[in-house]
């Protein structure tokens, strides 16, 4: 008989940003999701903050919230975030646009859970998620900043990065993202 994990497994759930282009959309939520599974994290993925929220609340254990618009995150830096839960209160990754890429909690009530993912889900999450924190007396820890597909220049980026990966021994493994890759050469 196995024995039992003497902590909860951790939840990820995946909150949507809209993307104007579908197919890209779906090719970065699925990457997403493959690379929390490949972690073993549990994956929930809906479109409601609130039902997000409540999920994240009723979950006994951490929990870690991506966004739906961010290509390749490595995996050293979600296993990162819930490693890094055991001192702060809160885990943020910043984008370099001000935006948020990955916010780990444990604990929080539904509420408190809500109003982070509803400012992280701003262009300016960054800047309205602090207030929060130091409002409800969390303390908070900072991830290396990430970068989120919002416009063209973040696509020629996230392109330049899979080329890159493609070229480096230890990069194929870092950055999982074959449907970003699929969409990226497809034909103009």
């Amino acid at each position: 008989m196995a024995k039992p994990e003497s902590s909860p497994r951790p939840l990820a759930l995946i909150a949507t940003r809209p993307i104007a282009d579908a197919k890209l959309a779906a090719a970065l939520r699925d990457d997403l999701t493959e690379l929390l599974q490949f972690i073993r994290l549990r994956v929930v993925a809906n479109d409601s903050p609130d039902e997000l929220a409540k999920t994240a609340a009723a979950h006994d254990g951490p929990c870690l919230i991506t966004f739906s618009d961010v290509a390749g995150i490595p995996a050293d830096c979600v296993e990162g975030a819930l490693e890094m839960l055991e001192g702060p209160d809160v885990v943020i990754g910043p984008c370099a646009d001000g935006s948020i890429y990955l916010i780990a909690a444990e604990g929080l009530d539904e509420a408190g859970f809500k109003a982070l993912i509803d400012a992280a889900l701003a262009p300016d999450g960054l800047v309205r998620c602090i207030p929060l924190l130091e409002q409800a007396g969390l303390e908070a820890a900072a991830l290396p900043p990430w970068f989120r597909v919002a416009n063209e220049k973040d696509v020629s980026f996230a392109n330049s990065l899979a080329r890159l990966s493609l070229m480096s021994d230890e990069g194929e493994n870092d950055f999982i993202a074959d449907r970003l890759r699929v969409w990226l050469e497809k034909p103009e």
